[in-house]
């Protein structure tokens, strides 16, 4: 099992279209492989300043290979095609679940 966070880090005035954005019907449920999906907005971030927000896309996989399928099919091009525009900053990382309750 792993986890896969993209912590992305936008100005404010993008929080609403971000939330937007991943409020919209996804295939994810659909994809082989799939556990499950949330969005976390951060409520307190030291070193974040008072103008961004920083939000955590978590997905949770049965394999790495089912994600990278995911990674590579049309329907992530389609996902993320369109882009949230604007100066955002976006960091990818891969856990693998040790230990799980």
């Amino acid at each position: 099992m792993i986890v896969v966070q993209n912590r992305i880090t936008a100005p404010a005035a993008a929080a609403e279209r971000i939330e937007h954005g991943f409020n919209q019907n996804s295939n994810l449920k659909d994809q082989p492989g799939f556990v499950s999906f949330k969005l976390l907005k951060a409520t307190q971030v030291s070193g974040l300043g008072q103008d961004e927000v920083l939000y955590v896309a978590s997905t949770q996989w049965e394999s790495m290979e089912a994600f990278e399928t995911w990674r590579s099919s049309d329907a992530f091009g389609r996902a993320h095609g369109s882009g949230q525009g604007g100066p955002m900053r976006a960091t990818l990382e891969v856990f693998e679940v040790k230990v799980e309750r």
